[in-house]
């Protein structure tokens, strides 16, 4: 039987991974807000502001396999309120939080005055898997380490916490429901009290009281409910004196707001999993772009000066070789056929504009002028990056030499002796030199480099060769090429080819400060042993130093700093496919530059095949919130974007209705309202019927009353609070839930839906609230796990969970998923 399954079918698609930098930018003035990094050279000029801490060598001279951004340092440009970003879509596969820092205590010696110095051993590990060509995998992992410490996060409730810690809910003094009195008038004693267990939401039967003090773990999130996951072995109260409790009070519904004045559960973090690695049974999935936490301290050993910093990092196997060569034979030998592409189900366009050395950049387009410059050093460039400036760009009017009619491309380099140059180039068949258009999969530039390098950590041949380096000691050549290891050595010849080598390690340690040799650094794969495995080898290095020095104070307490810092072992012993510790690192901007795609837009022409009676104008309003924070609204993904449109699809039909429609035939109430059902009088009274219709405001006072946070029938709040927006926000409780999220993402914006219910009617409020239900229901989290009708399920079970239009929210899942409307907009 022949295969009928399309080339570029939703089941056959190659997944791309997502990729995002580990930081966004700093708004600018007062009321400025951040923005996200596109292009790679950005970030790294951003870091050129670090001082020590630079990818692979540090400032003073000692192997490192990450880099490091500092509160100082680069920080000053970066967006650090909302914190470190994950590089890459993958699993949390490890973890450790500090309850509060550690402390290394430097006593008074030689006159200086003693320094307590607060560090951070709180670290999470994350792993992540590219596929490319089809059967082709590649596992690689993210480190980010001195994450911000538990009690930071307590001193300021504005921070959000990273969400892929094993947090646990405690029930609070605020909630204070008992059981009722018995059939025979018993009581229960004093001092039963706490929160009430319902088999159903909001009002339904109670099957147990969680006491007050008790930790509990919830799954389902729907508002402020929540459906417990894990009682955690407490010790449950029967919902009346001398009752039982139910047998499925376990899994039931607990209310998570506020009540007597205060909120009725708190977030805590359980004792067992801080000041420990904590390796899940299950990892935990995480995007690209979501927060893994904030710069924690770690302060100097010499100096009384507090420092916030992120160290991060990113290593894999030796399979990286095979992966990278067999990916560049794929591209050799089908990367200009697009129909390749498409059975991949990949965008078979180049992203990736190439200059190479000895290339003459003209004076104008197609005009070479008198004196143009040469380049001396390797350019790389994002195409889509270079397309956003129009007057960097000239389209030609005629073909060119090779028949095609291709844009002419302002670019920067350096020439040979490292000085600026600009110019324009063709962005293929150019006359002047090698431009090419390249393949991210294609790892343009990267370079494996593995050969023997000191054991402990330095960049020299031997520990005592970094000595007299560090120290400064009067011997010849100190920092000349011949006393680096053979590993640093081949790095330096990578960086510097034409390089004389007698001060090397100089060269090295400043390389991150001149871009051009920064992007080379960037693009190399160098093996060494972890920093965060064997802490024996510091012992041998600080033998060597206090050869020259004498015991030191700091020299003991580094060593004790990184015997707690060090995490290796004790994730290995859990986590099998984590490689041993001598891996290859790889440069975390680097690889971010080569595989970061920009998210695409939605377009109205998008949104018309789903909402087909929609107005233009009403269809651009939503395109045109979304477009700019996508990442911001967990929307970055063609999978998150389907499911999400599939459940608005079902709430506000195919007109984009943003009121909820109340013309309701009589005996339709009587089945839909458990209010009407009880009265079929006024059922038939305010229903639509043949002498009559329908009247919307006393239906919905009716539906609603005391339910989802709404007053009684005379309270008018059934209607006050109706449905609205895209994803038909109801009830008073849902509206205050979204004004109290909103200042969240909508900083600024004095609005108060409480007062003004109609504004969520307003469609640019009517895009916003079910963007607070998404985020708030924790939504994205569960899209992610697949594009079966079981997820679809799960996620309309949290947006109505008593629908009768499961079936409806398949379809319209099925229906914009297969014909992949939202392919091009995100990975």
């Amino acid at each position: 039987m022949a295969n009928t399954t399309p080339p570029s079918s939703p089941s056959t698609r190659l997944k791309q991974l997502g990729f995002a930098f580990p930081f966004r930018k700093k708004g600018q003035g007062n009321a400025g807000s951040s923005a996200d990094f596109t292009d790679e050279h950005d970030f790294h000029k951003v870091l050129k502001q670090e001082p020590s801490g630079s990818f692979s060598v540090s400032g003073k001279g000692m192997w490192h396999g990450g880099i490091h951004v500092t509160e100082a340092g680069a920080g000053r440009f970066l967006d650090l309120k909302h914190g470190v970003r994950c590089i890459a879509g993958g699993e949390v596969v490890a973890w450790r939080v500090n309850r509060t820092y550690l402390v290394s205590e430097i006593p008074t010696q030689n006159g200086k005055p003693a320094i307590s110095a607060s560090y951070s051993t709180g670290f999470a590990l994350v792993r992540h898997s590219m596929e490319f060509p089809r059967g082709t995998t590649l596992t690689f992992f993210s480190l980010y380490m001195h994450l911000q410490d538990l009690a930071g996060y307590e001193s300021d409730a504005s921070r959000l916490k990273p969400a892929y810690w094993s947090m646990q809910l405690k029930v609070t003094g605020f909630a204070t429901d008992k059981p009722h009195a018995g059939p025979n008038g018993q009581v229960a004693p004093a001092g039963q009290q706490g929160l009430r267990i319902r088999a159903t939401k909001p009002h339904g039967t109670v099957l147990g009281i969680l006491p007050q003090g008790a930790l509990v773990s919830i799954g389902q999130r729907d508002g402020d409910w929540g459906r417990l996951k894990d009682t955690h072995g407490a010790q449950l109260l029967a919902p009346t004196a001398g009752g039982l409790v139910a047998a499925n009070a376990a899994s039931g519904w607990i209310f998570l707001g506020r009540e007597n004045g205060g909120p009725v559960v708190e977030e805590i973090m359980p004792d067992s999993s801080l000041d420990r690695v904590v390796v899940p049974s299950t990892p935990v999935h995480i995007n690209a772009g979501d927060l893994i936490g904030h710069l924690g301290r770690y302060d100097s050993l010499s100096q009384p000066t507090s420092n916030r910093m992120v160290h991060i990092e990113v290593f894999c196997d030796d399979s990286i070789k095979s992966f990278m060569e067999q990916g560049r034979t794929w591209i050799s030998n089908n990367g200009a056929n697009p129909d390749r592409w498409q059975q991949l189900g990949l965008p078979g366009a180049p992203t990736i504009l190439r200059v190479d050395k000895n290339t003459t950049l003209y004076r104008l387009a197609n005009q070479q002028g008198q004196d143009a410059k040469q380049t001396g050093v390797i350019q790389v460039a994002a195409l889509a990056e270079m397309a956003k400036h129009s007057e960097k760009q000239v389209m030609e009017t005629a073909p060119g030499p090779d028949g095609l009619k291709l844009r002419w491309l302002h670019v920067d380099s350096a020439d040979v002796q490292g000085h600026a140059i600009d110019g324009w180039v063709r962005e293929q068949s150019f006359a002047g030199g090698r431009v090419t258009r390249e393949f991210a999969q294609k790892w343009v530039d990267f370079q494996t480099l593995e050969d023997t390098h000191d054991p402990t950590n330095t960049m020299f041949a031997t520990t005592k060769a970094f000595v007299d380096y560090a120290i400064g000691a009067d011997v010849p050549e100190p920092g000349a090429l011949g006393k680096l290891s053979p590993l640093m050595a081949s790095i330096y010849r990578a960086i510097y080819p034409t390089g004389y080598g007698g001060r090397a390690a100089d060269e090295l340690c400043a390389a991150a400060e001149n871009p051009w040799t920064d992007l080379r650094m960037s693009r190399l794969i160098v093996r060494h042993e972890s920093e965060w495995a064997n802490p024996d080898k510091w012992t041998q290095l600080i033998a060597e130093i206090e050869k020259q020095t004498g015991p030191q104070a700091q020299h003991e307490a580094e060593q004790k700093r990184i015997e707690k810092l060090v995490w290796w072992d004790d994730v290995k012993s859990h986590l099998t496919d984590l490689p041993r510790s001598d891996v290859f690192h790889i440069h975390p901007i680097g690889l971010v530059g080569n595989f970061f795609r920009a998210p695409g837009k939605i377009t109205v022409e998008m949104l018309k095949r789903i909402f087909t009676e929609a107005s233009t104008d009403q269809l651009k309003i939503v395109a045109d919130e979304l477009n700019p924070r996508l990442g911001d609204y967990k929307l970055g993904s063609s999978l998150r974007l389907s499911h999400f449109f599939a459940q608005i699809r079902q709430e506000a039909g195919t007109s984009l209705n943003t009121s909820e429609n109340l013309n309701y035939r009589s005996y339709v109430l009587s089945q839909k309202f458990s209010y009407f059902s009880a009265h079929p009088g006024e059922a038939e009274l305010y229903g639509k019927t043949a002498s009559h219709a329908a009247q919307p405001e006393p239906i919905a006072n009716r539906a609603y009353a005391h339910k989802i946070g709404n007053g009684s029938v005379e309270s008018g709040d059934g209607w006050r609070y109706r449905g609205r927006g895209l994803k038909q926000l109801t009830g008073r409780a849902n509206y205050g839930g979204f004004q109290s999220f909103y200042p969240t993402l909508w900083a600024g914006d004095d609005v108060n839906f409480i007062a003004n219910p109609d504004l969520v009617s307003e469609m640019r409020y009517a895009v916003r609230s079910p963007i607070y239900f998404w985020i708030a229901n924790h939504l994205p989290e569960i899209a992610d796990t697949g594009h079966t009708d079981d997820v679809v399920d799960k996620i309309t079970a949290v947006i109505n969970l008593n629908t009768d239009s499961y079936g409806a929210r398949k379809n319209n899942f099925h229906a914009i998923w297969n014909t992949g409307i939202f392919r091009e907009v995100g990975q």
